[in-house]
């Protein structure tokens, strides 16, 4: 497990600081916040397409190639950015690297709902998800501290040498050849087929939609926090420092998550931290102050720390035998809906009316997501 997790680490490190480089570069191209909108759901349009594919490979064939195959589609996105210049080559690179992130990302879910008993699951995808945590932190702080020091093109260099631990250890090995979700042989005689017949069934379908909308606000948090700040004419160091103080109380609530999870059930926990997230939310923009603005996201962390591993470890229980994948991949690309619709909305309202309506139009979507969590 905790080779999965150096591995998933090092790529999703490589992912989020490719983001806010691409964020912070095309503003100091002269894109706009649309622009940015834009760029943002350029790098959830091929896993849109390619989620539910990309979890039927992981189920079929085992989670070894789609996690070798990504991290070289990640490292290969991190290389247009060295060798390329221009806003026509953010968006390339935005679709490069959300396109191998998805394999990747879907394939080692998948694993790790399958290692062990189901006794061990949530124990798992709380250590999966506290890997989640670490490069949440790592790759924001050392994107920032790169770019105001080594410029765009050496933080993309940086970005590049995250993947090659991953290529290099997974080429090399042959752990995880066989490894996947839940066992086809499994499957029940009635087990729907197709993803449409999949969303027929109502506890498959309210995770996905609830996962979905827990990531939309994650994301816009990622996608605006760099925006916002840029407006406020903070260094990227700084930026990625605000970010690091969010993914470090992530960090906090899911080293917290199997304590709770035995005195509460999972949706009870998930409800009273998304009504704290919401409440983050809404009063985030009234000062401009770092401290404050540091310590708001630090409540807004713990606050969406909960959402991914309890909706990964939802997920993968719901799942029928043998489509465990499968359903990964659809949760993922419910995600990517959110990740193409918010950033596009909200950069065109924060052009249009400035910040404040985008962080409270975001705690309203996470005050309607705690209603429909509640009702589980």
């Amino acid at each position: 497990m905790l080779l999965i997790v150096s591995y998933c680490v090092a790529a999703h490190a490589c992912y989020i600081g490719s983001k806010i480089a691409v964020s912070l570069y095309a503003l100091q191209l002269g894109a706009s916040q649309t622009t940015i909108g834009w760029l943002a759901a350029f790098y959830a349009s091929a896993p849109l397409v390619m989620g539910v594919y990309s979890g039927r490979v992981a189920d079929r064939h085992g989670a070894r190639w789609p996690l070798i195959s990504g991290a070289c589609v990640v490292c290969a996105g991190m290389l247009i950015g060295v060798f390329t210049s221009g806003l026509a080559s953010l968006f390339v690179i935005a679709v490069v690297t959300g396109a191998g992130f998805m394999f990747f990302n879907v394939a080692i879910q998948t694993l790790t709902g399958g290692l062990g008993t189901e006794a061990d699951r949530a124990k798992n995808f709380s250590i999966l998800s506290i890997g989640y945590s670490i490069s949440a932190f790592v790759g924001p702080v050392s994107v920032g501290l790169a770019i105001d020091n080594v410029g765009y093109r050496g933080a993309f260099v940086m970005l590049a040498l995250f993947m090659i631990p991953p290529i290099i250890g997974l080429s090399m090995g042959k752990r995880f050849r066989h490894a996947g979700g839940k066992k086809a042989t499994e499957a029940a005689s009635t087990a729907p087929s197709g993803a449409l017949a999949l969303l027929r069934l109502p506890q498959v379908r309210s995770v996905v939609i609830i996962s979905g909308l827990i990531v939309a606000s994650n994301d816009l948090f990622a996608f605006y926090l760099p925006v916002y700040a840029h407006s406020l004419n903070f260094s990227a160091t700084l930026i990625g420092f605000i970010l690091g103080v969010f993914a470090v109380a992530g960090f906090v609530t899911r080293f917290a998550m199997p304590l709770l999870l035995q005195h509460w059930r999972a949706e009870r926990v998930m409800f009273a931290c998304l009504i704290l997230a919401a409440c983050a939310f809404a009063v985030f923009p009234l000062s401009v102050n770092l401290a404050y603005m540091m310590t708001i996201a630090f409540v807004l962390g713990l606050g969406l720390g909960c959402g991914q591993p309890l909706s990964m470890m939802l997920g993968y229980n719901r799942a029928p035998p043998g489509r465990a994948g499968e359903v990964t991949g659809m949760r993922l690309t419910a995600n990517n809906i959110a990740r193409v619709v918010i950033p596009v909305a909200c950069g065109a309202l924060g052009s249009t009316l400035g910040a404040s309506p985008v962080f409270w139009v975001n705690a309203l979507n996470l005050a309607a997501v705690s209603a429909l969590v509640w009702r589980q």
